[in-house]
Formats: structure tokens, sequence, C-alpha cells
């Protein structure tokens, strides 16, 4: 019978050719858009905070101040403080987060006391990193991460002063 079409179940069942290709895409783009918003919903949970990282230097020096995430000191100086902001999707303190700190230099270490660190009401906590024997044009990335999220600073060296 014209229109007809065998189903695997083995019975007849009375459908025009057409009908079942033209109800393919409307489902397969259901189940796309279903699929997208089941994966949506945790990753914007894994990054409802925010880190930002500031170095800050004194006053008295302030060509040591190359960005509010990056400095650098003067050699022989090995050591900078760091401090971690961490903040809701909505640009709120953080109270209570706990910060990770690392780096990526092999002679330099957080400070064990501060590492972790856990934030105050405004939202930021701080620890020093030292630096063993640095050396002029060293650069060190260090990283501060709370919750799955993480912001990056960075501190050079100099010779002179």
């Amino acid at each position: 019978m014209p229109g007809t079409v065998r189903e695997d179940d083995g019975g007849l069942t009375r459908r025009p050719y057409g009908a079942s290709m033209r109800a393919t895409p409307v489902l397969v783009a259901l189940a796309l858009t279903g699929a997208t918003a089941a994966l949506a919903a945790p990753a914007e949970a894994a990054t409802g905070y925010r880190v930002k990282v500031t170095c800050s230097v004194p006053s008295s020096q302030p060509e040591r101040q190359l960005a509010p995430n990056s400095c650098f000191n003067y050699l022989p100086d090995g050591t900078q403080t760091f401090t971690a902001k961490v903040t809701n999707s909505s640009g709120k303190a953080v109270a209570g987060a706990v910060v990770q700190w690392s780096d990526n230099a092999s002679n330099a270490a957080f400070r064990s006391r501060n590492n972790p660190c856990t934030t105050g009401k405004n939202g930021t906590c701080s620890d020093e990193i030292v630096v063993t024997k640095p050396k002029a044009s060293e650069k060190i990335t260090v990283t501060a991460t709370s919750n799955g999220a993480s912001g990056t600073g960075y501190l050079s060296f100099r010779t002179g002063g």
C-alpha cells in the first residue's frame, strides 16, 4: 500500500514516508538544546567565584609596580607579597574562601603559614613568596586558586635600584 512503512516491531503502520523525516530534525534540535542546557548549569556553578591577584610596592618606589598584578624587585630582594580578592558572580566579596597559592619557579615558595589562606570579610587574603637566589630577568608566575577559579600575578627581577 503506498505510504506504508514496515516498522521494526514487525507490524504495519500507515504513515506518509516524509512524516518521520520532518520530525527527526526537530527531535534532534530538542535533544541538543537539552544537552547544552544540562552542561551549562554545572559550568556556571563551577565558576561562581572570581579571583583577582594583586601585588603592591612601597609608594616610595612606584616604578616597581608594572600593573596591578605585576611587580618587580631589585636584586637581591627575593620576597614579594601577593593578595587575592575572591568575589562571587555578582562581584561581591566572599568571606571565608580558601585560597591556595602556587608558582612556576623551582627556586620559589609561598610561606607555608599562609598557604592556604582564608579570605576575611573584604574577600582578601595575602601571602608572601620567597625566591631563593633570584636572577635578573627572571619572571615568576603566581596563581591563586579558590573554588575552582584562579587568578595570576607576576614577579620579575632587575639589577640596580
